[in-house]
């Protein structure tokens, strides 16, 4: 990480590099290696928190199997997730550390430590939400480390690029700057493929419905992947929403949370 002195000139050239990204997906994917290159982290993941239905969906890099069980022990423990509980009971949503929210001593007592962060090896976590918790959703990007803590100046890197990162997600959500990228071709096929992603079927369930193994669908997704520059299934199907090429009847009616947890297994 930078030295201190040079956070702000740092945070702004990040903020820079970003401000080409075409899509959401593109924004997410991009700022998911750069927070990963920048703040020596071997886990990031961007997550959405429902306020109101109490539920969480989360597109890790790199995505592991066992980190399936983990969203799904999110799900269950919201009203004990310190993160959580902070940013639904006031007003500020700067960016913070896990640690300055919960001694440690208390949060390995936590079903938060036991069963999520431990089992993604995530036990030290940073957290920059990208839109205000007061609209009900708390959609965000988390950092996280087994090994050591984050440092004050990795939290106020974070906090000086958040702005940033707001604006451009602000501005690639509105609809007029969905079509504006350039749209990859795709085969039949694969938009076939897509349509069923876009529904909340897995692979093997996609191969049911073709029908074909699971193995050819797997590999229409690694060409579809390709194609969009995406890297798993959930930044897939927010890029080809921003692309046009499936259609919000496309998704699944339970898309903004459940298909996002879905779609990791």
């Amino acid at each position: 990480m930078v030295a201190l002195s040079e956070i702000a000139s740092h945070a702004l050239q990040v903020g820079e590099a970003l401000a080409d990204v075409p899509t959401v997906g593109a924004l997410i994917d991009r700022t998911l290696n750069e927070l990963a290159r920048l703040l020596e982290s071997p886990l990031v993941s961007f997550t959405e928190l429902d306020f109101v239905t109490r539920t969480a969906a989360t597109s890790f890099r790199p995505y592991l199997p066992g980190h399936s069980v983990a969203v799904d022990g999110v799900n269950e423990i919201l009203d004990e997730h310190p993160v959580f509980v902070w940013y639904y009971k006031q007003r500020d949503w700067a960016a913070v550390r896990l640690s300055d929210l919960i001694s440690w001593a208390e949060l390995t007592q936590t079903r938060l430590f036991r069963e999520v962060l431990v089992a993604v090896g995530g036990q030290y976590m940073m957290t920059v939400p990208l839109a205000d918790p007061a609209s009900g959703r708390l959609i965000c990007f988390v950092v996280n480390r087994s090994d050591r803590d984050f440092a004050d100046q990795e939290l106020d890197f974070l906090r000086r690029l958040q702005p940033a990162l707001v604006a451009l997600y602000r501005r690639l959500s509105m609809p007029a700057t969905r079509t504006s990228a350039p749209v990859p071709t795709l085969t039949r096929r694969e938009q076939a493929i897509l349509k069923f992603l876009a529904s909340g079927l897995t692979a093997d369930a996609i191969g049911r419905q073709l029908p074909c193994s699971s193995a050819t669908v797997r590999k229409h997704l690694q060409n579809i992947y390709s194609k969009l520059q995406t890297h798993d299934r959930l930044t897939t199907v927010v890029r080809a929403r921003d692309l046009g090429l499936i259609r919000e009847e496309d998704l699944s009616t339970d898309f903004e949370w459940d298909i996002r947890r879905n779609l990791l297994k």
